[in-house]
């Protein structure tokens, strides 16, 4: 794989994750503190910093990624590493098909390819930003919906 950029891993690594865990995390009804949301958020932005330039496959990176936020989240949070580990897969999988849906969508309004994308990181957060939005949707509507004031 290629390296990014510190800014694109700051510019989508640390929303999504904090994406992830939000939405994997809410609803198993496990609330964590903002601060170890955030934390977690740009250790896991640091982590992909540092494992994108090596000559790992995307699948494997992201097993890795998905493994050491779930140890991550159970030292940082004191939550069981089992409900850690399940909250982040959920959170991914979550994520992972909307970004599936989301992502022709983009590449076909801006005509561009998926190569493209992966190399220029302009790109690449352009297509990040309608899954941030759905993802934002779906938590406010949560929150509204089962977390009323």
């Amino acid at each position: 794989m290629h390296a990014i950029p510190c800014y694109i891993a700051l510019l989508i690594s640390v929303p999504q994750t904090i994406l992830i865990i939000e939405l994997g995390f809410r609803l198993f009804n496990i609330h964590l503190k903002i601060k170890d949301v955030l934390l977690l958020a740009f250790i896991v932005a640091g982590l992909c910093y540092l494992l994108r330039p090596l000559a790992i496959p995307y699948a494997v990176n992201t097993l890795i990624l998905i493994a050491l936020l779930s140890f991550l989240s159970s030292f940082i949070c004191s939550v069981n590493l089992r409900y850690c580990f399940i909250s982040v897969v959920l959170g991914v999988t979550i994520c992972g098909v909307m970004e599936s849906a989301l992502l022709p969508l983009v590449m076909k309004v801006m005509q561009i390819s998926l190569k493209e994308i992966s190399v220029n990181p302009w790109f690449n957060l352009v297509a990040f930003m309608p899954v941030f939005i759905i993802a934002m949707l779906l938590l406010s509507y949560y929150f509204q919906r089962f977390c009323p004031l």
